[in-house]
């Protein structure tokens, strides 16, 4: 039987394997003129500079760790501030690049060579500096992209959606063994070693970038309010101030109704900040993916595991393909008509947790072992979670309970036909979550009754070509494109602005990094948060190791503090 379940699992993964602004603060003024002032007398002059100023309006917030944001709708201006820039025009291009070799070298190359793994940070370096030599003093290519989330379900789709149209894409990577990467540099992307939580690494991954396409957000380890909301915030900024010239942000269907949802909220008031930002920006409000259901349902019955189901109060999710997906973020990059717009994306058909659980069972041919949860529970779990400061970020994620339930007035829906003629894509070819999921059980069975997975004669040729009809649809379409009333138009920037401002954005972030280092918050002796964090769950690891250990050796507890004082002392 185990050989059989083993011989299973390795035949599911062939066929997986298979399937294709700052905020405002009284010390900004001084610190970024500092920042700007460090660069030396004798190369600067005035430059009006504007931030946005982004702040909640509303009292009675919960703070930021609980709630992410206040529950008001984030005011953005315009701040001018006279500070002192570093702009005297660098005559040649090796001068421009050497004040900030360093820096370039956060900016890795991927295209040299043959595909390699992840190099190491001199040759990073160099190739960057290279990179960024051969732009000085052009004008920012329109085919030139910026990915974040590029290793995420829908980012990495994106890439290959933009690389195959013959754009050149840069994706920005947290450099972590965690994370591979290797099979963007495969594919022809350039990498670009930076994070929305290390904010000083940010300004460089924009220089010669002329499209930006947001697909990131916070992982499991990192905290929502961190990544999405400051380091999002900043982002932003920079985008702004380096005249970026296309920001397309993937947001979540229906944010603005769910505010009780701290990444709902910060979503919705990231688009608020866009709105009130100077970019030429498009928010596209996904729902579900088809992608994670391989492994939560398809996959598990398959293997004869548990999986979970509902009570039936859930109103279902409206999936789709990450690469159709990637096809409408390329297409909404590409046409004009849709800037300052905010356009809802989704599958063809609405499914239920118990609906794909039996369309999983028919294809399988097997019986799921159902666990169900229900929305109480969900609730409860959330509640007690949220009592305690080093399970917090676990309450905020159960919070996501509150879509299953729904809310009067919110209709389920499908993509809507304006939403598709915006987007210039034919519905007609998004894909069906049946046939996705049949197409991978197809894999799996042909796994283990041939004992490997061979395409048939033509398969490839035909997914090539379909794919191929596809982008052409996106890219080549004949639908008449213009931009809309009231939107700003298209500019040329330098690269060497991007550049200039990119160095002084830097300074004064790295400023701003060693002011908040000596801030009371970051102390670890004393009444202060980090004290609380660690103090308490050290305090929880301690008493359920005692209560293991208790368990184990018949020994309370009180008795397991006894003998570990014993030891310690010194004998009489």
């Amino acid at each position: 039987m185990a050989k059989a379940r083993a011989k299973t699992s390795a035949a599911i993964m062939a066929a997986v394997g298979g399937i294709g602004l700052l905020a405002r603060s009284a010390d900004n003024d001084g610190a970024f003129a500092s920042a700007a002032a460090a660069r030396g007398p004798e190369d600067m002059r005035v430059r009006q500079v504007g931030f946005l100023a982004a702040a909640p309006v509303s009292a009675g917030s919960a703070g930021p760790a609980a709630a992410g944001m206040s529950s008001a709708v984030v005011a953005a201006g315009a701040m001018g501030t006279a500070v002192c820039l570093a702009a005297k025009r660098r005559g040649a291009a090796s001068t421009s690049t050497k004040a900030r070799g360093g820096d370039l070298g956060r900016l890795p190359s991927g295209r040299a060579g043959a595909a390699t793994p992840r190099r190491n940070t001199a040759q990073m370096q160099e190739e960057q500096i290279e990179e960024v030599r051969g732009m000085a003093g052009s004008i920012v290519k329109k085919t030139t992209v910026l990915v974040l989330g590029s290793t995420g379900t829908v980012g990495r789709q994106v890439v290959r959606q933009m690389l195959n149209a013959g754009y050149s894409v840069r994706c920005l990577i947290r450099n972590k063994a965690d994370r591979p990467f290797s099979f963007l540099v495969d594919w022809g992307a350039s990498c670009v070693d930076g994070s929305l939580n290390r904010l000083e690494s940010l300004p460089t991954s924009l220089i010669g970038v002329h499209t930006v396409i947001d697909c990131s957000t916070a992982g499991p380890e990192e905290s929502v309010y961190d990544t999405d909301w400051e380091g999002k915030k900043f982002f932003i900024q920079c985008c702004e101030k380096m005249e970026i010239q296309r920001y397309i942000f993937m947001s979540i269907k229906d944010c603005d109704k769910f505010q009780e949802v701290p990444l709902m909220k910060i979503k919705y008031c990231t688009e608020k900040l866009l709105g009130n930002s100077s970019l030429r920006y498009t928010v596209l409000r996904a729902t579900g993916f088809m992608q994670p259901l391989i492994s939560e349902y398809a996959l598990s019955i398959l293997d004869d595991q548990k999986v979970w189901g509902d009570d039936g109060s859930n109103p279902g999710i409206a999936y789709m393909d990450s690469q159709d997906c990637a096809r409408f973020i390329a297409a909404a990059a590409t046409k004009e008509r849709l800037v300052g717009k905010t356009i809802t994306l989704g599958g063809p058909k609405v499914w239920t947790s118990n609906e794909i659980i039996s369309m999983c069972e028919k294809f399988s041919g097997r019986k799921a072992d159902i666990n169900i949860v229900s929305n109480q529970l969900l609730e409860a779990t959330k509640f007690v979670a949220g009592g305690f400061e080093w399970t917090r970020d676990v309450a905020e994620r159960l919070q996501f309970a509150a879509l299953n339930q729904g809310k009067p007035g919110i209709e389920v829906a499908v993509m809507s036909q304006e939403a598709y003629e915006l987007l210039g894509v034919d519905p007609t070819n998004t894909r069906k979550l049946e046939d996705y999921v049949g197409e991978f059980y197809r894999r799996v069975f042909k796994k283990l009754t041939k004992g490997s997975y061979e395409p048939e004669a033509g398969e490839v040729e035909k997914e090539q070509d379909e794919m191929d009809r596809k982008a052409k649809e996106v890219f080549e379409g004949n639908t008449k494109d213009e931009l809309s009333p009231g939107q700003p138009a298209e500019k040329d920037v330098l690269v060497d602005d991007q550049r200039e401002m990119a160095e002084i954005l830097q300074d004064f972030q790295e400023l701003k990094a060693i002011a908040r280092s000596n801030e009371a918050v970051n102390k670890w002796f004393g009444l202060v948060p980090i004290a609380e964090v660690i103090n308490g769950r050290s305090a929880m690891m301690g008493f359920s190791l005692g209560l293991f250990t208790e368990w184990a050796t018949g020994i309370s507890v009180a008795k397991q503090v006894d003998q570990l004082i014993a030891i310690f002392q010194t004998p009489s």
